[in-house]
């Protein structure tokens, strides 16, 4: 059966809350845009979180990028469209494009996400779903990956400790994705923060849930390109929740 996502557009609203001091759309802002057209594209293909529960799997977020080819400034509308396309293991593969009312591109995104057994909280592994799920469109916008990509010597410096509140966690009983931009977003100063009305490039990597009561520490460090990578300690466990990493364009000189 042919895949026709593609076809599919979404309108989208930027709400006020989402943009900056220096009319830059914050890093969750872009998240919650993606899980906006996610969600409902999913809901359409029947293969939305109350679809796959009756199975016992829910999709989980494993990473997220994001190329701004226009950084978002303003409120007003979007269109978007997204597609399923590539599976590689247990990891699924899909692209986003965010579009101008005028039809040019300004942000391409990319997830890849598993599914969760819910009742072993470990990733589902079976050649074939309980659910049909149409062939991949193998059309790619980016460089992507689920894995956070080596780096050489780099040191981090904490910035704050944290605790999980219970207004951080989704149906799933961890947290939200967009909190941990959220997370990321407030560890920067608020220099870097100005810096988002010229993002370029934004990654997020999802290692291991934080839970309610989880104490986790936010360490940021700089990149010899000038980027930022930040990273969420979780000191309950003993283990990396999430890794952030944001690439910015040369402020312009006047």
């Amino acid at each position: 059966m042919e895949n026709r996502e593609k076809e599919q557009r979404y309108e989208l609203e930027i709400p006020v809350s989402d943009l900056n001091e220096a009319n830059g759309l914050k890093p969750y802002g872009y998240q919650k845009l993606f899980a906006q057209v996610v969600d409902r594209h999913l809901e359409c293909l029947e293969l939305s979180v109350e679809h796959t529960m009756q199975y016992g799997l829910a999709w989980a977020l494993i990473s997220l990028s994001f190329e701004v080819e226009q950084p978002i400034r303003q409120v007003g509308k979007l269109f978007a469209r997204t597609w399923y396309s590539q599976k590689k293991g247990p990891y699924f593969r899909r692209e986003m494009e965010l579009l101008t009312p005028d039809g040019e591109t300004a942000v391409k995104g990319v997830n890849y996400s598993v599914l969760l057994d819910l009742e072993k909280r470990s990733i589902f592994r079976g050649k074939e779903t309980p659910f049909f799920i149409a062939p991949p469109c193998e059309e790619y916008l980016m460089d992507a990956s689920p894995s956070l990509k080596k780096f050489g010597e780099i040191i981090f410096e904490p910035t704050e400790e944290r605790l999980v509140r219970g207004s951080y966690l989704d149906c799933l009983g961890h947290v939200n994705n967009c909190r941990y931009g959220e997370f990321s977003y407030d560890a920067l100063s608020q220099e870097e923060q100005q810096a988002f009305s010229r993002i370029r490039r934004m990654d997020f990597y999802f290692h291991s849930e934080l839970r309610r009561g989880d104490r986790f520490v936010m360490e940021k460090a700089y990149r010899e390109d000038g980027g930022i990578l930040l990273r969420g300690e979780n000191r309950t466990k003993g283990d990396t929740a999430f890794w952030t990493s944001f690439s910015f364009a040369q402020e312009e000189r006047r």
